[in-house]
């Protein structure tokens, strides 16, 4: 689901930059954005509604198949739906009908343009609720049996809530937070200063502001999620142990209330002080005090190994330096096109639009791989910090090499978290993975030495590498702004 966000998110930049493949006649037509972001979802939740209720009675009968085909077609809804506010932005102008609307007003129009999106994906979550609710009472029976504690089916609305709060707001939240602060600074900077002192002011007051509300993101996630500190007691005193062992600060370990519906743990915040790590209430409740150990070494170790500044600077270096790329060879495609017979007005827009497409595209494929690569060393880091001189032991002194136990009790938070949130332990997600290639993996470092793992020298070569990929757009930067100093001072 955060993918799905992330996309939408890009897309809306994207249109905001100018990039606009036009596929409507003229403005006669344009009922057609809304109507391709709204109707082909809309058409699939009602057919879903059918077959839900199908599903349901198959269920009653012992045919269980159903259920999982269910969770299949909610997915593809969900990225449909998301697809076609895509098309709609892009290729329909649907961005540039609602400021046609309403103006160009400060974010509000780039959210409006992802609405459609993010009611067809909460209409999807009512429409399964049914199925949802039948899920969560077989629950109620199983956890009975087992003796686990037990919970009372929430209502569709609060369902619902837990969904867009856990699910979309997460990423949402902080999103909008950083543009909304950009968009202001530019703004602002626009409207008080000369065009000659904007023109170099505003890209530091964007990048001042930037900073600023990516610092403070986390407590928008925060607020947006409802976490609040986990209460004292062994368990906390246990999760800060593994903090403290790992060398690592936080402001605070918080409960992340999703009606014990989701098993997840996250960590969020560059500085120490607006730093969290969250731990979801199915995910206390339901693992073993081992597992959450495991869970707690994980997303410890993204925090040890600085992963979250690292992913920006990923991104940063890597968008940078492909559009660089890019605009060395515009002059050349440019030569290219028009000797193909394009106008110039045709081939520049184009150029424009395909690099920026390409350039996002890029950047999402090799930031997945690179991604992957965080939560491998984050797994084996928790594996290293678990390993123990002693089988079964609790002690904090930790072995040389990766012991069955560390690796044991990672592969097994691993196995926990996937199937208790009834996903395939083998389908692969752009992020994280599959849970059985990390395990794998995970087997394979048992007697290793924990210093000097293979992983962390590949993450070394990522991060020198991004390094480099921004000191050298720095060094351009510094060398054109030098060079126009040096044209407009002769011309003066």
């Amino acid at each position: 689901m955060h993918v799905l966000v992330i996309l939408l998110i890009g897309t809306v930049l994207l249109a905001d930059q100018g990039v606009f493949f036009n596929v409507v006649p003229n403005d006669n037509w344009m009922w057609l954005a809304p109507t391709v972001a709204f109707v082909p979802p809309l058409v699939c939740l009602a057919i879903e509604m059918v077959l839900i209720r199908r599903a349901i009675q198959a269920a009653a009968d012992g045919q269980r198949v159903l259920l999982k085909a269910a969770s299949r077609r909610l997915r593809m809804i969900q990225w449909l739906s998301v697809v076609c506010s895509v098309v709609a932005i892009l290729g329909m102008g649907w961005l540039e009908l609602i400021r046609a609307q309403i103006g160009n007003v400060i974010w509000f129009d780039e959210l409006l343009a992802i609405v459609p999106a993010l009611i067809l994906i909460c209409l999807s979550w009512i429409v399964q609720w049914p199925l949802e609710r039948l899920v969560r009472e077989a629950l109620i029976i199983r956890r009975l049996d087992e003796g686990m504690p037990i919970h009372p089916v929430p209502s569709r609305s609060t369902y619902l809530l837990v969904q867009i709060r856990s699910q979309l707001l997460i990423v949402l939240m902080p999103a909008v937070v950083v543009l909304l602060g950009v968009e202001m600074a530019e703004a602002v900077v626009q409207g008080t200063f000369a065009e000659e002192t904007a023109l170099w002011l505003g890209p530091i007051a964007t990048g001042c502001v930037a900073i600023v509300c990516i610092l403070l993101a986390p407590l928008g996630v925060v607020l947006a999620v409802g976490a609040r500190p986990l209460p004292a007691g062994p368990l906390r005193d246990s999760m800060e142990a593994i903090i403290e062992d790992a060398g690592v600060r936080v402001r605070n370990v918080m409960l992340w209330p999703t009606g014990h519906s989701m098993l997840n743990g996250a960590v969020i915040g560059f500085i120490p002080r607006l730093r969290y790590v969250l731990l979801t209430d199915g995910l206390i409740e339901t693992l073993s005090h081992g597992e959450l150990r495991a869970v707690m070494a994980h997303e410890v170790g993204h925090l040890k190994f600085r992963h979250l500044p690292w992913t920006l600077a990923v991104l940063l270096g890597l968008i940078g330096l492909v559009a660089q790329l890019f605009d060395w060879a515009v002059p050349f495609v440019y030569d290219l096109l028009v000797n193909m017979g394009f106008t110039s007005e045709t081939a520049a827009s184009s150029i424009q639009s395909v690099g920026t497409v390409a350039v996002f595209v890029i950047a999402f494929v090799v930031y997945g791989w690179v991604s992957r690569r965080f939560e491998r060393q984050a797994d084996s880091s928790a594996a290293c910090q678990l390993s123990h001189s002693e089988p079964d032991s609790d002690s904090r002194t930790p072995s040389e090499s990766v012991t069955p136990q560390g690796a044991g009790l990672m592969c097994g938070a691993l196995e926990s978290v996937a199937v208790l949130n009834g996903l395939d332990p083998g389908r692969n997600t752009w992020r994280h993975g599959s849970i059985r290639w990390r395990q794998q993996y995970l087997l394979r470092l048992i007697g290793q030495p924990v210093r000097g793992l293979k992983i962390d020298a590949q993450i070394r070569v990522i991060k020198l590498v991004s390094a480099l990929a921004l000191a050298i757009l720095v060094g351009l930067a510094v060398f054109d702004t030098a060079l126009m100093e040096t044209i407009f001072g002769s011309e003066g």
